[in-house]
């Protein structure tokens, strides 16, 4: 009896020993793959939380515009037809003037 609480005391001062040595660090040193590896892994898991995150957010949200501004829209972006444009016989040479100044510099800034 009395040999067996000493193999018993001495293994848990042996466990004790091994666990304040240990310091809850790993018993051997990881490699550089393996520390890239759970980067790697940590990352992952941030950018689906961020996609579940922002599909709930996006979940109740519809962006299709409706007819009238769709119809508005494509009426934009078509080029004017030559009867659709104004009647600019009335500009006096001054007002020509501006105005043609005024497209150069837009397409300068475009060009830039």
């Amino acid at each position: 009896m009395q040999n067996l609480d000493s193999k018993i005391l001495i293994t848990s001062l042996c466990i004790l020993h091994v666990f304040t040595f240990c310091e809850g660090r790993p018993l051997r040193k990881r490699t550089v793959s393996e520390i890239q590896l759970m980067h790697n892994i940590g990352e992952l898991q941030q950018v689906q939380e961020r996609r579940d995150w922002l599909q709930m957010r996006l979940r109740g949200i519809h962006t299709a515009p409706g007819r009238g501004s769709s119809e508005e829209a494509s009426r934009l972006r078509r080029r004017p037809r030559p009867q659709e444009l104004p009647d600019l016989s009335d500009l006096t040479p001054e007002e020509i003037q501006y105005a043609l100044k005024l497209l150069d510099k837009l397409l300068k800034t475009k060009q830039s």
